[in-house]
Parts: structure tokens; sequence; C-alpha cells
């Protein structure tokens, strides 16, 4: 019996990675909220709704007659709760849902985290603007405000003065679901993203990156997170640092068998402190394309071989490749598209993986000012021997855009 695999979730740009999934000769369905021609293609079946309501999944998979799954994962879509509910209701391997809750709810993950020891900002958790204010004078300021249950940075404001906490804590609430934000310490260092494998105690790190932070405070109060960056600036040492740190993460967390998604960063001092850490794949591509581009790693066979129980096969987490890889994203900044072509005309410079648009343009299209990660005009991926030649084909192959804005009235 051929076996049949839930993807439950795409993110951002992700639907790339059906067609490798495809080829494996095994049944996919996906479950999408952002249906696109890739997705279309690759699915055997594609049911259209929200990946992070295990409900609305369960009942568009009883709509479709879909009665047997064998494994279910997201790729890149930061909804491990669903996936939860649903392994759980076919009876596929997975990880309960009180430790998907754990670690997607930022409140419930950081007093986890602090309860074992780990470094963390100082933080509070509130559920009105009054308790907001509390918390704010509780942490300090500088502070980040962030809803708990939210991701792509949507909602996560840096606080710089008390007269500011009252608009920015409603804003935050507004946007979460569940009515709760988190308010943090600002700590300022370099940033890093870690993907791996946790089983049986062991953390299997195949990917390590910097998070590009060069231009982060441009929009302010929003972040701008400008991209990705393979290799990292760190030494061997401060990577088997930041990687034990993770794993300690992990077995708080309880995060076993799990893939693993992290946002780590690293005080002037040489603090490490674990941001975020969650049971999904790296998404943004930065897992399946980015990071493999610099070292050959594919981890989706593994990440199939996870869901469906089965060990992981190691040797092919060992870097294949000693090159460089580098995203980085272009913020959208308000005005009026007056024409625009197609970035594939880009993209056929040499390495030049990938030139993208990150929200959909048109001749009229207004494109809003800059409130956080979702906001990205565009994007490339670039390759090469060395990081500052990577950069190099990035910086030219954004400043080639076939774009071309209105001039603003006077």
């Amino acid at each position: 019996m051929t076996e049949r695999l839930l993807v439950c979730g795409l993110g951002s740009g992700m639907d790339r990675s059906l067609a490798e999934l495809r080829s494996t000769r095994r049944e996919l369905v996906v479950v999408t909220d952002t249906p696109t021609e890739r997705a279309r293609e690759a699915a055997d079946v594609l049911l259209v709704c929200d990946p992070a309501d295990g409900s609305a999944v369960l009942a568009e998979l009883s709509a479709a007659g879909i009665d047997r799954l064998d494994g279910v994962f997201s790729l890149g879509a930061d909804n491990p709760p669903a996936v939860s509910v649903v392994a759980h209701r076919f009876g596929c391997p997975g990880l309960p849902l009180e430790t998907a809750l754990d670690c997607t709810l930022k409140d419930r993950r950081l007093a986890i985290l602090r309860e074992a020891g780990l470094d963390l900002p100082r933080f509070a958790a509130a559920e009105s603007v009054e308790e907001a204010l509390r918390a704010v004078a509780e942490v300090g300021l500088p502070a980040v405000i962030k809803p708990s249950d939210q991701t792509g940075s949507l909602g996560v404001v840096k606080v710089d003065s008390p007269g500011a906490v009252r608009e920015l804590a409603a804003e935050a609430l507004r946007l979460s679901p569940v009515g709760r934000i988190v308010v943090e310490e600002f700590l300022e260092g370099t940033e890093h993203t870690l993907a791996a494998f946790m089983v049986d105690g062991e953390l299997h790190r195949f990917g390590f990156a910097d998070r590009e932070y060069g231009r982060k405070e441009e929009f302010a109060p929003y972040f701008f997170e400008g991209g990705d960056t393979l290799p990292s600036r760190l030494t061997g040492e401060q990577i088997e640092e930041v990687t034990d740190t993770v794993r300690r993460g992990a077995l708080a967390l309880r995060l076993d068998p799990a893939v693993i998604n992290t946002d780590i960063l690293r005080t002037r001092d040489g603090r490490v402190v674990l941001l975020e850490i969650t049971c999904r794949i790296t998404g943004a591509r930065i897992a399946t394309e980015v990071m493999r581009l610099a070292t050959g790693v594919d981890p989706l066979p593994n990440v199939v071989r996870l869901a469906l129980g089965r060990p992981l096969d190691l040797s092919e987490l060992r870097p294949t490749r000693d090159g460089a890889a580098v995203q980085r994203f272009l913020p959208a900044d308000g005005g009026v598209v007056e024409w625009v072509g197609d970035p594939r005309d880009v993209a056929r410079r040499a390495g030049v993986h990938d030139v993208f648009w990150g929200i959909e343009l048109a001749p009229g299209t207004v494109v809003p000012p800059y409130r956080g990660g979702a906001d990205v005009l565009a994007g490339v991926i670039a390759y090469a021997g060395d990081t500052a030649e990577a950069e190099a084909i990035a910086e030219r192959t954004l400043r080639a855009l076939p774009l071309r804005f209105k001039a603003p009235t006077r």
C-alpha cells in the first residue's frame, strides 16, 4: 500500500519542496490556506483551510473521505499543535499536544526554559494593557512586546518609552488570538538560526546560519530581518556552545523526537540566549534551500522518516559542500507600483538561485509601509565560493529588480 503523507501547512515559498516529496512515490495530501500552482501540481489531494486550525483540518480530511494517514508534518508552517492533533487522530508518530503548545505559546515556553535554568531575557506575560504597563515596569526599558501566539514577527515591536507602551501593547493584544502578550527585555548582539533533529536525547545539527539584522531598527518600532547567511561568522567553539544551549532547551521542552528550528542571540559579552525554539523545520526556504546550497545537506528525507516513525539516516546530515549562501530581503516601504516585470529575468545571472516577489505586484498596486516580517517586497537567494561574493550577487540582483514606482505627487 502506498504511504500517505499529510503536509499540514506550507511556510512562505516552501511549496517548492513539494516536488521533491512527490518524487518519493508517496501519496501527498496537502493542507494550505494559500494554494499555489506548485502545490496543485505536486499534491495528490489539495485541501484549502487554515493549517493551524486542527479542527478545521480534520473536518476537511473527513469531507475528502481520507481515513488513513501514515505521517503528518508541516513545511515551515509554525503550526505544531495542529500537526499534533491530526497525528494523534490518525495514530501517526508525533509529539503530544501539550508539548506542541509548550513550544508554540511564547509565555509557556519561556516559563519552562526559565525553570530549566536557561539564560533568557527578563520577561513577563500580560492579558491587558494595564498588565502590560506593569510588565514593562518589571522588565525595564527598552523592551520587546510580542503576541504570545503569533509567528513571522507579526506584532513584534520595540518599546523605548513609557508613553508608547499603551498603544503598542493594545496592538499586540489585538493581533493575539488568545489575547496574551509577552514583554521581554531587549538584548543586543548577533542572532543565529540552528536547524537540527532531536532523537533519543541527541541533537543532530544540520544547519547553522547568521541572521542579517544590519537594518534591524530602520522601521522602528518594528524590526526588519534582512535574511540569512552561511557560513556563520562564529567560531567552531561558539557554534558548539550554541548547540549545547539548544540541546538543553529541547530537553526541557521534551522535543524528542522532533525536527527543531531555533533563534539564538549571542550577546556582546558572550551570553547565549535562546529566543525561540519550536518543533518544525526552519521555514522561508532556509533549511531546504539556503542551508542546502552552502552545505549540500537535504533534510527532507529525514523529515519524512521522522514523520513515519523511522530512524534517521545520519549520513545524510553530513555536509558535502563548503560554500556560501545568502538570502536577502527588500522591505516594502510604501508607494504605488507604476511598472513591474518578471523577476525570473534577473534570476538568470550567475550565482542567483532564485528571485521572487514577497507580495503580489501589478501596476497600480499600493504597497503598504513596513510593519513586520510579512511586509517583504522581494527577495533573492544567492550562492558563491565565499560569503562576500554571495552577498555582492544578492545586492546587485535586488538593485536590478524589474520594478518602478510612481513618483510621489507634491
